[in-house]
């Protein structure tokens, strides 16, 4: 069993690491050398770059350059009306040369293909010529949603696209919340994400932080961009200005704006449709398209009280104008 002075220096590593992530995400397109970052995380640049490694599964360089490359593909696909030029320096890069050489690397084709491809318009146009086709009959760019919906989120699209409800969606401005979070990497399953929440109530219910009030979030990245193994998702509750970090918690800001919300009622097991769900059954029909702040849900209940076991859920997914 690990003695409580070596679960503190682990927890001190980790709100170190974790200071730097939320820095990196929010300071994308800026200079982020090690000396930068080592500062951050208040250790030497030599310890900085091996603990990261160790703690997060990548390199520090792979990691800055990974979310640059992330921030861009939602530009590509949103802001027709930037340049490639444009979108590769606003993410970090240096020059568009060398962010179309990473980019290709990266994803296989290059950022032009994306823009073409899967802007927003084209995506929408794309996912409905979907229904009723199997793989083999569909174009590169559509064989692609088709693994990313059908095959690796196991969902049906005719379902989704033949169901088109009115969901209990509203679009309306929400404001900044401060959270509390632990966080998780890897895989979005049960055993990864519970322990997270397990320990942000075994740190927030001494405190007097729980209560009918409170807000308990998710945050999520996008599956769709980002690689199963490097999916980071924060287990969160709201918290007062009065409340900081500490050895277990972190604490963040998480952005407010225009968020469409999605008010439901689903098992665990179908929450990656509900989500889904929102975005063919509403977003593509709507006047608004993604924007690049987090994503997140709020948890109306307590799942393990309800019934059928189901969660009331607010999904917030921020979005903006297609048209400004």
């Amino acid at each position: 069993m690990q003695s409580s002075s070596g679960n503190l220096v682990q927890n001190e590593y980790r709100m170190r690491i974790n200071r730097t992530i939320d820095f990196i995400r929010e300071h994308y397109d800026e200079e982020l050398n090690l000396d930068r970052l080592a500062s951050i995380a208040c250790f030497s640049k030599f310890h900085f770059h091996r603990l990261f490694r160790t703690i997060v599964g990548e390199t520090l360089s792979d990691f800055v350059q990974r979310i640059r490359l992330e921030k861009s593909v939602q530009k590509l696909t949103t802001e027709a009306e930037k340049s490639i030029t444009e979108i590769a320096l606003e993410c970090g890069f240096s020059c568009s040369q060398n962010y179309a050489r990473v980019f290709k690397a990266h994803y296989g084709v290059s950022p032009s293909v994306i823009r073409r491809e899967f802007n927003w318009n084209e995506w929408k146009v794309k996912i409905s010529k979907l229904k009723g086709k199997c793989k083999d009959n569909l174009s590169p760019a559509e064989a692609y949603l088709y693994e990313t919906y059908l095959k690796k989120g196991k969902l049906s699209i005719d379902d989704l696209i033949d169901e088109r409800p009115t969901l209990d969606v509203s679009v309306r401005n929400l404001p900044d919340i401060r959270v509390a979070y632990v966080r998780s990497l890897g895989p979005y399953t049960a055993e990864r994400i519970a322990p997270a929440f397990r320990q942000l109530f075994q740190w927030a219910t001494p405190r007097g932080l729980v209560g009918p009030k409170v807000k308990v979030l998710s945050v999520w990245a996008n599956p769709s961009v980002t690689p199963e193994d490097k999916l980071i998702h924060d287990a969160c509750i709201g918290v007062p200005e009065s409340v900081g970090a500490d050895k277990w918690v972190d604490v963040q800001v998480l952005p407010g704006g225009l968020f469409a919300i999605y008010h439901c009622e689903t098992s665990p097991a179908q929450l990656d449709e509900a989500w889904k769900r929102l975005t063919l059954n509403w977003l593509i029909s709507s006047d608004y398209q993604p924007d690049d702040r987090p994503l997140y849900q709020i948890y109306c209940n307590n799942p393990a009280t309800h019934p059928s076991k189901h969660c009331v859920l607010a999904l917030c997914l921020p979005v903006k104008p297609l048209f400004e």
